[in-house]
């Protein structure tokens, strides 16, 4: 699976760089996202629940920032697993500053595996590009100090927990 794409928040690439590394942040904007902790300085643990074709239900991850340049570029690697399967991969994204404004690019490949790796690739990709526009444009909101409505592509169960730092 290889996914890209480039979006720009209206928002200084400092405060984009800074809401990429916030759980409370994370937890509201990331569709489904349940709950999320931040257990080291460079690594968070979660739980999703997303209400997709072919993929519904809870999926416990792992994500952790591998390289970092604030407030320029991040790489991150990590782990989504649940009954249906399991998507382990990495990513990248670079922040460039347009007159106040936050272009985002990212790059991501991830390896799918268990009953989700029978779908067709270029469906997975499709919703995972679909969870990741719907998380920035999210982030975009919440950075804009807009109420963040929550995402409809998802249906928590219970309530969201986050640790501190």
């Amino acid at each position: 699976m290889n996914v890209s794409g480039r979006s720009t928040l209206d928002a200084p690439r400092e405060a984009v760089f800074a809401a990429i590394c916030d759980p409370g942040a994370l937890l509201e904007v990331i569709p489904g996202c349940q709950e999320i902790q931040q257990v080291s300085a460079d690594e968070y643990r979660g739980r999703i629940a997303l209400r997709l074709p072919a993929m519904v239900g809870s999926y416990d991850t792992l994500v952790r920032l591998v390289q970092a340049d604030p407030p320029a570029f991040g790489a991150l690697e990590g782990r989504l697993e649940g009954r249906v399967g399991t998507i382990a991969g990495r990513a990248t994204f670079r922040l460039a500053d347009e007159g106040g404004r936050t272009v985002v690019e990212y790059e991501g490949t991830g390896v799918v595996s268990g009953p989700l790796a029978r779908l067709d690739s270029r469906f997975i990709e499709g919703l995972a590009r679909s969870l990741i526009n719907e998380g920035l444009a999210r982030l975009g909101r919440r950075l804009q100090d807009v109420p963040v409505e929550p995402a409809r592509m998802s249906q928590p169960h219970g309530s969201p927990k986050e640790s501190s730092k």
